[in-house]
């Protein structure tokens, strides 16, 4: 069995301005004086799903102020975001990236990857519009290290924050397309709904079909589809907190 908890999933993550530490150093203080009890308890936690384990519904948790998917406190950098190149793929250019050189490259292989593949309407619509606003991806940091990435509203333009992780050199760059895609949903419909939830995942698991190498799978993807299969995703969904 896979055994996560001792594992820093940003370990190897190659974005140079995510170098600070995510919580502030009183914090781990505080969890270090932290009653016998609330140690037990976060133990406990951490043993039975662990930072990147637990029901497939509840690893896109619902949103929390601006972020269509709540990912705790996080930690993004300050770069200046920076047009993606998009060569052969004119449909989708205006969406930006920003991180180092490495992390724009990767966005941009992304990005570029839904342009060689025949992707929904509605998933094109949503992902143009995010494109004619000017939309930035970046990678940040999540409290919540089990989530894949979120939509946030509070920027303009809009951004999609992915987790770190997936700038690690073990990751493929194509296991980002599908997030936007899912991510992007949100530009149109309401977060908080099981329906809405449902959909970004029904629009995750198309790219990942049509993107997927057969030797190099994606956990996200795995996610999604195991969502969308269940008899009754709609009742999975209310049950992790969407309406």
């Amino acid at each position: 069995m896979r055994d996560d908890r001792a594992r820093d999933v940003y370990a190897g993550a190659r974005s140079e301005e995510l170098a600070e530490p995510l919580l502030p150093r009183w914090f781990v203080l505080l969890a270090l004086t932290a009653v016998p009890v609330a140690l037990g308890v976060a133990v406990w936690a951490f043993g039975v799903f662990g930072p990147h384990d637990g029901p497939g519904a509840e690893r896109r948790p619902p949103p929390a102020g601006d972020l269509a998917t709540d990912v705790g406190q996080f930690n993004v950098g300050t770069s200046a975001p920076e047009p993606l190149t998009l060569e052969g793929c004119a449909r989708y250019r205006g969406i930006q990236g920003a991180g180092s050189d490495a992390d724009v490259a990767r966005i941009d292989a992304a990005v570029s990857a839904l342009c060689e593949v025949t992707v929904p309407e509605a998933v094109a619509r949503r992902l143009q519009a995010f494109a004619a606003a000017d939309g930035v991806i970046r990678f940040a940091q999540f409290q919540a290290t089990g989530v894949d990435s979120t939509l946030d509203v509070s920027t303009d333009p809009p951004r999609v924050l992915l987790n770190a992780r997936f700038a690690r050199d073990d990751t493929e760059s194509w296991w980002i397309a599908p997030l936007v895609a899912h991510d992007t949903t949100f530009l149109e419909l309401d977060p908080t709904l099981a329906a809405s939830a449902l959909e970004a995942r029904e629009a995750e698991a198309v790219i990942c079909d049509r993107l997927e190498e057969d030797d190099r799978p994606s956990r996200a993807c795995e996610d999604a589809r195991a969502l969308v299969d269940l008899l009754d995703p709609i009742r999975a969904l209310e049950a992790a907190g969407f309406e």
